[in-house]
């Protein structure tokens, strides 16, 4: 499906009318804060015929309605701005502003119309640092040739959906159904036969103004779209006996809002206009392997200087999930960029395909303090589509390749539990990664596991019996304060697992033979909890 008509996005979605031009000078740029205006409380009924069903009925489960920041800036604001000299570049209804550039004499006249709340320098650069693209290198292999080509389904792609705990999810058949899962990067090729069967529903160009997200030749330098393409296929691709992809039947939007010529701030421009169209269309996740770092000091990484960082607060406020990459300016401390800090999304960290952090992977803390990044994936070597070919694969490193992993992994787990707010999936996700009882500023809670986040929060038994003894023999039970016994649901390998516990206090009761043998007290749930228990002794 393609977007809608251009009249009805300009209305909505706040388009530039005009192409944005990437040569501009930062000292010029500015956001323009809008005062609010009381005519906008009674246009609530009026967007709300035009809003998709799917955004409402997301917002319905985070408990949110449509607000004041969903309306559509006053045009007649607008173009007093651009009246009195201002280049008008991105419109943003959440923030209620607008980014421009302008100079010293359009920018006085702008600070006195009566609409203008505030004007805000956007940052500067300050240091040549790292791209929000730069990787540590990728190696092409060709999956017939390949030397560590796996035999099975999942080819090449095999360890980073296990590590990920993905392939135990795929066999309980979750594979993303009904999950939209939004993208924004560079661009996207399609005619990867990795793509052939991907479920689109929209795709948008915010860099150029028009609906073809792909590699234009016309505008675009070479290799536009590869980040995009490969970081897509982590997620999205199937192929079976090379690549499979983390949530392959998921539904997929996808936003160009990167521009790969030059590294300049109106990309963070691009980035909100693409989150606040996502967000609309209904998507339920986004993966973001971008994130801005030039332009801050350490001291502004704060969750809630950037605009970025404050869009992404929103969106998750509005129930998305968002996973964004940390960045790849490891190892030192506070080397994660915007919007990573933001507080409620998943800042994504990278480790080796042994589960070891990798030296690029940027490290936390905020810059208040908070645990940053998040959780991990696997971010070195990861197998994806080679950009620019037609069935070719690529292994390639950076916590760009680890963030579409974690965004697969929580496409999973809202399929599981399409009643979950957002913030139920990400509490699942950090506390069933394998660190989440001692958190650091490298791995955040560890390396996911989608299978027990799906479980979450889950109770897990492992008794040791005596020699003879058959586990067929025990029957299990926990009891909570509520008074109904619950039993497994799962039961392989010596192990009993209590899945999707309600929160409370629970007793757990081992027999044997009809003969309590073991008795618990109070165990709280959440979080997850593994009990080994030895009934070996008398």
């Amino acid at each position: 499906m393609q977007l809608p008509a251009a009249s009805f996005l300009s209305a909505i979605l706040l388009l530039p009318t005009t192409a944005i031009s990437k040569e501009h000078n930062s000292v010029d740029e500015y956001w323009v804060e809008i005062h609010s205006q009381p005519e906008e409380s009674g246009a609530i009924v009026g967007i709300r015929k035009d809003w998709p069903e799917r955004s409402l009925a997301r917002r319905t489960r985070e408990g949110r309605s449509l607000d004041s920041h969903d309306l559509p800036l006053s045009e007649e604001v607008i173009e007093s701005i651009r009246s009195a000299g201002g280049v008008i570049r991105q419109q943003s209804r959440w923030l209620r502003s607008v980014s421009i550039t302008a100079d010293e004499k359009a920018l006085a006249q702008i600070r006195r119309l009566p609409a203008v709340r505030s004007i805000t320098t956007v940052g500067r650069i300050q240091s040549s640092g790292r791209s929000a693209l730069e990787s540590e290198g990728s190696e092409t292999e060709n999956p017939e040739t390949g030397r560590h080509f796996p035999e099975g389904h999942y080819g090449l792609s095999w360890r980073q959906a296990e590590q990920a705990g993905a392939i135990e999810a795929h066999r309980r058949g979750l594979s993303g159904r009904g999950v939209v899962v939004g993208f924004l990067d560079t661009g996207y090729q399609l005619d990867h036969r990795a793509f052939a069967g991907l479920n689109l529903l929209a795709q948008f160009d915010f860099i150029f103004g028009d609906d073809d997200p792909s590699y234009d030749p016309g505008t675009d330098p070479r290799g536009q779209a590869s980040h995009g393409t490969a970081c897509l296929s982590v997620v999205g691709g199937y192929d079976p006996g090379r690549l499979v992809g983390i949530a392959p039947n998921a539904t997929f939007a996808l936003a160009k809002t990167e521009f790969t010529g030059s590294e300049t701030i109106v990309e963070e421009d691009d980035w909100i206009a693409g989150l606040e169209w996502l967000e609309w269309i209904g998507a339920d996740v986004v993966s973001s392997s971008l994130n801005y770092r030039d332009w801050y000091r350490d001291a502004d990484l704060d969750g809630q200087h950037s605009p970025v960082s404050r869009a992404a607060r929103r969106a998750v406020e509005l129930g998305v999930v968002i996973c964004n990459s940390a960045s790849n300016a490891g190892p030192g401390a506070i080397t994660i960029g915007a919007p990573a800090d933001a507080e409620g999304i998943l800042a994504v960290a990278a480790v080796d395909s042994n589960g070891q952090l990798t030296r690029f992977s940027s490290r936390g803390p905020t810059a208040d303090g908070r645990i940053k990044p998040d959780v991990a994936a696997m971010g070195r070597a990861v197998v994806c589509v080679s950009p620019l070919t037609f069935g070719r694969y690529s292994r390639w490193n950076g916590t760009s390749l680890a963030t579409p992993i974690v965004a697969g992994v929580a496409a999973l787990v809202r399929e599981a539990h399409p009643d979950w707010p957002a913030s139920k999936v990400v509490e699942a996700i950090r506390e069933t990664a394998n660190r989440a009882a001692r958190p650091d500023y490298g791995y955040g809670f560890g390396i996911i596991d989608a299978a027990a986040a799906v479980d979450y929060p889950s109770l897990t038994v492992i008794p040791k019996l005596p020699g003879g003894a058959s586990l067929w023999e025990i029957d299990i039970s926990i009891v909570g304060t509520y008074g109904r016994s619950l039993r497994p649901r799962t039961q392989s390998g010596g192990v009993f697992v209590f899945t999707n516990l309600p929160s409370d206090s629970y007793r757990l009761t081992l027999k044997r033979s009809q003969h309590t043998v073991f008795r618990t007290g109070d165990i709280v749930v959440p979080p997850s909890l593994s009990l080994e228990i030895d009934l070996t002794k008398p």
